[in-house]
């Protein structure tokens, strides 16, 4: 077996990974997302949730979980493709597909000590959500983080990557940035 594939813990383990962290006086800290095209703010957002507890479990939306929200072009790469990746960043311990686009029902398996989520549109009203509501039934702690690149994003790499490669084929008809996607 693979080094990454021991750090890849399917939904039916994630009660008893919880159990024999918890057993170690551990505090785990669980967050979730497609993880496409992981960039540079993803990779500090991860090094940030990992700075709040001792083990870091990251969830990854399935295929069918990110089709069902983003639409039938998304996502660009599988969802173990995505998974491996992540098993690879120092601060992941372990990852977990997502069956479906609410992580509650992993939450409520894992019982993570704390919840870190990214501040988007829907975390304005994050007390009402399902998956606070799993959280803190158990005595956990959500945390909503700003995101850790306002510029980058897997939408704005594509759209440079298109753009580019149409910019060839209509260069006489498109006026397109020629600069490289950088943090502000």
């Amino acid at each position: 077996m693979a080094d990454w594939k021991k750090r890849l813990v399917s939904q039916s383990d994630l009660m008893s990974l919880g159990e024999q962290i918890k057993a170690k006086g551990k505090k785990i800290v669980f967050t979730a997302g497609s993880w496409d095209l992981i960039h540079a703010g993803q990779c500090r957002y991860i090094e940030k949730a990992k700075a709040e507890g001792d083990v870091l479990v990251v969830g990854v939306s399935s295929n069918a979980a990110i089709k069902q929200v983003k639409g039938p072009n998304k996502p660009i790469l599988d969802e173990k493709i995505r998974a491996e990746m992540l098993t690879y960043l120092r601060a992941v311990d372990f990852v977990t597909i997502l069956p479906e686009p609410s992580c509650a029902p992993s939450l409520g398996l894992l019982r993570p000590d704390i919840f870190i989520t990214v501040k988007e549109d829907w975390t304005d009203n994050y007390k009402q959500s399902r998956e606070y509501k799993t959280v803190t039934s158990y005595g956990g702690e959500v945390q909503v983080v700003d995101r850790q690149s306002t510029s980058l994003s897997t939408t704005k790499i594509v759209q440079r990557a298109i753009g580019g490669h149409l910019g060839e084929v209509f260069k006489d008809f498109m006026d397109l940035r020629k600069e490289p996607l950088k943090e502000k």
